[in-house]
């Protein structure tokens, strides 16, 4: 059977895995919700203050990767993100780096053959963190990128999250350079939506139904808060309470409800838990989301999606992926393709596809993906709760376009991935470059480690590889293999 065609979004080859029509009524009914919130709404998806010439969409021209993101709450390393916009990036294209590993980059265009990729490095300055903002403020590297995309007739930017000031920043080169300028990303307004775990949360219960959830609510202020977390603590062993807004579990509190019931008034509780905010730096948390921590997880599969414009057709649903998370809160440390049966993953494409259509017919382009949990003693009765969406790129989506440029289709291919190894080491990336040759990624026999970010050294927070077998089980022995000879 030949593998399904990729299909290009600018530099970003899509294939799509699963088919899953929605039905005409369901279709119906999920654009008669799309108005409903856009009237609700009507700022949601636009983008007319960044400049006519500016729109979400990708067209075959150079592209600049900035992959930071102007927001609170963001866990992990920002070296170990930045740099993963080399792994998006072809010949000609350009990155914005803080702080660049030069090792790395050379291991990205010479190594894995990703092209000659320019690198830019904004001016020291007060955003470093943010580099859509420092670019912006940096007059030098503006005019230098308006002067690629005045040569190339056009540019896009495209951001691991699509926030205002990337937005901004999309303007500024395109008044700049006088020539249309795409983000890879959806609208601002719409993006901060669809991130926010409370906004959610809301349009699922609307589309599938409120057995969709994990027992879920919200809350705007310390007094709400207590009240509905002593009401789930009264029938639920734990309860979660999550930032809206937080990347991945940065924002996730668990508490046992033995403890939340031992105080006496929801006055006591109320202080009990500002306390806790205050000790973990979540200042002004409010809206935020409320609900039953699951002790009966299965598993977390999360489904990855591409959302082209609406005349370009239906939502494309690439793959599921079993995540590895660990601890108490849940924090993702690598993902692989799913052990789940074909029957189950056609239920969470099935499903997810509706949510994606959702998101498509109020504006939304891009990157897209959603984790679920299956709750039960067995994946093929388990109940699946849609807990989040992941509105750019990530984790496990960045790896596996990067898989299919290197091997063609990463389901023929498949592809394992770790992080936070070695966290706490001071290896630098050119150490661990040399310590596992042997093991690297090789073209021709199409498998081997590549590595994701650089050494710890230079994260300060571990790093993370994939592993790539032709077979599950050959990937994962290639990545226990290869920190053996780490000595991890």
């Amino acid at each position: 059977m030949r593998s399904p065609a990729p299909i290009h979004f600018g530099p970003h080859p899509v294939i799509p895995r699963f088919d899953c029509p929605v039905p005409a009524e369901q279709v119906d009914r999920i654009r008669r919700l799309a108005v409903e919130i856009l009237a609700d709404d009507p700022r949601l998806s636009d983008t007319g203050v960044f400049g006519a010439r500016v729109h979400s969409g990708l067209a075959d021209v150079p592209s600049l990767h900035i992959h930071t993101v102007d927001r609170r709450f963001q866990g992990g390393s920002p070296v170990l993100r930045e740099h993963r916009g080399l792994f998006l990036a072809r010949e000609g294209d350009l990155v914005v780096l803080g702080e660049p590993c030069d090792d790395f980059v050379a291991y990205c265009r010479e190594d894995l053959r990703l092209g000659r990729i320019g690198v830019l490095v904004p001016r020291p300055g007060r955003h470093t963190r943010r580099l859509g903002l420092a670019v912006l403020q940096d007059p030098t590297l503006c005019h230098r990128v308006a002067q690629v995309a005045r040569r190339a007739g056009g540019l896009n930017v495209i951001p691991y999250q699509a926030t205002g000031g990337l937005w901004a920043l999309a303007g500024r080169i395109s008044e700049l350079s006088e020539t249309p300028v795409g983000v890879g990303g959806p609208p601002p307004r719409l993006a901060d939506a669809v991130n926010n775990k409370v906004w959610f949360s809301r349009q699922v219960g609307r589309l599938l139904g409120e057995w969709a959830l994990p027992p879920t609510t919200s809350a705007s202020s310390w007094a709400l808060l207590a009240e509905r977390v002593r009401r789930l603590a009264r029938i639920h062993p734990r309860v979660g309470i999550k930032l809206p807004s937080a990347a991945g579990s940065v924002g996730n509190l668990v508490l046992d409800s033995d403890e939340l019931l031992r105080f006496t008034s929801l006055a006591e509780l109320r202080d009990h838990l500002l306390g806790l905010f205050a000790e973990m730096g979540w200042i002004d948390p409010f809206p935020t989301l409320v609900s039953v921590w699951e002790d009966s997880v299965l598993l977390s599969p999360s489904l990855q999606g591409w959302i082209p414009h609406l005349e370009e057709g239906r939502p494309i649903l690439e793959g599921v992926f079993d995540q590895n998370v660990t601890g108490r809160v849940g924090r993702f440390v690598g993902s692989a393709p799913t052990r789940l049966s074909r029957e189950v993953q056609e239920l969470i494409a099935a499903q997810g596809a509706r949510i994606l259509l959702l998101f498509q017919m109020l504006g939304w382009y891009g990157r897209c993906s959603l984790d679920t949990i299956l709750v039960g003693d067995d994946p093929a009765t388990a109940r699946l709760h849609w807990v989040e969406c992941n509105g750019r790129w990530g984790g496990t989506s960045i790896p596996m376009t990067l898989v299919n440029r290197l091997v063609g289709y990463w389901q023929e291919h498949p592809f394992v991935t770790a992080g936070n190894l070695l966290a706490g080491s001071d290896r630098r990336f050119d150490e661990l470059h040399r310590a596992a040759r042997s093991r690297l990624f090789d073209r021709d026999e199409r498998r081997g480690i590549v590595f994701l970010s650089p050494g710890p050294g230079e994260t300060r927070n571990g790093f993370a590889a994939l592993s790539i077998g032709r077979s599950l089980p050959a990937a994962r022995r290639g990545m226990r293999g290869m920190l053996r000879e780490l000595g991890a």
